[in-house]
């Protein structure tokens, strides 16, 4: 259950409450399945496999045979080429929620399954110049940000106590940059600074990055808490939230910590600076380069004022993020790209 899945939960769930006809198609037992049936959304379950697999495909092509949409929408890359090579979206317009900034793929199919979309709704303008970049027209492209419910705001949240708390969300697949923290955090110990690190989160990379914990001699100054459904209150018992992602399309996580007071330090990749109001609301690091992220977090760690300036511009820039924006925003779109057809 990752950002895009909880945003796909959220934005349904949205448009079912509006009176919209919704059905989700989801893997079977799937978190995002999960979250949206307990929502109220219409759930069928299609098989996992690969965006090309035979029996996902067919399972796509009866549900859509028997629900006949008016228009598809695809939350991320898999469902794209679910929706396309499943036929789901052969009479009724497709529009794509693209969410990595990373530019898509060159080979056929990935050719074809661009060719089919009428619109693409990006997280950031980084994700939509990564489009228009891959030879998407400017004029398919929407910038539509993704967006936090209501009970991601916490207000009058008193500064913790120390010693200082570093939290770190995201999944370990290599990407995140939680090997990153495990270095500055073993520079900060080094230099008499009493830090510990939160990882929240889960994945294939986990043991690695406890192995290196163990190898730089602060395993006993980091938790590892899996996932979580109190990521909010983590971050608002945290004095610092750090995101060294190698790269990011637009990541809510930053706005989640902003939005529960806590300051955020991240990578200055993709569109992590569009999340911090050009880093008005947060502290962005040029490289990937441990000594980098030791100054900028040490920094920030020994200047109190700054780290409450901080707190409050980015509960400003997270105030802009709401999720009824998002789903009126989508809600736009979907209906103004089935009147066109674009």
């Amino acid at each position: 259950m990752r950002g895009g899945q909880r945003q796909s939960a959220l934005l349904l769930a949205g448009l079912a409450a509006r009176g919209h006809a919704v059905r989700l198609l989801a893997r079977r037992d799937a978190p995002l399945a999960l979250a949206a049936r307990a929502s109220g959304v219409d759930t069928a379950e299609v098989p996992s496999g690969s965006e090309a697999s035979p029996p996902l495909l067919l399972a796509v092509a009866r549900a859509a045979r028997s629900f006949r949409p008016e228009i598809v929408y695809a939350g991320d890359a898999h469902g794209h080429g679910a929706a396309v090579f499943g036929r789901a979206a052969a009479d009724a317009p497709l529009v794509v929620h693209r969410r990595v900034a990373f530019p898509p793929g060159r080979s056929p199919l990935s050719r074809l399954k661009y060719r089919a979309a009428a619109r693409y709704l990006a997280v950031s303008g980084a994700v939509a110049a990564s489009l228009e970049a891959a030879g998407v027209p400017t004029e398919k492209i929407a910038v539509v940000p993704d967006g936090l419910p209501a009970d991601a705001f916490r207000e009058n949240v008193a500064p913790p106590p120390p010693p200082f708390r570093l939290v770190h969300a995201g999944a370990f697949d290599g990407l995140k940059g939680q090997d990153v923290v495990v270095e500055t955090l073993a520079r900060l110990a080094a230099g008499g600074i009493d830090a510990y690190a939160l990882f929240l989160g889960g994945g294939p990379a986990r043991a690695s990055i406890e192995a290196l914990a163990a190898a730089r001699g602060v395993a006993d100054r980091c938790a590892f808490a899996g996932q979580v459904e109190d990521a909010g209150a983590r971050f608002a018992a945290s004095h610092l939230m750090l995101l060294p992602s190698a790269s990011e399309g637009g990541p809510l996580v930053l706005v989640e910590a902003m939005a529960a007071g806590c300051p955020v330090v991240g990578h200055d990749v993709g569109g992590s600076r569009e999340m911090v109001a050009d880093g008005a609301a947060g502290v962005l690091v040029p490289s990937l380069d441990p000594a980098a992220w030791e100054e900028a977090v040490r920094g920030l760690l020994l200047d109190p004022v700054r780290r409450a300036r901080l707190v409050e511009a980015g509960r400003a820039a997270a105030g802009a993020r709401r999720i009824e924006r998002t789903v009126t925003h989508v809600e736009e779109e979907l209906l103004a790209t089935l009147g066109g057809r674009r």
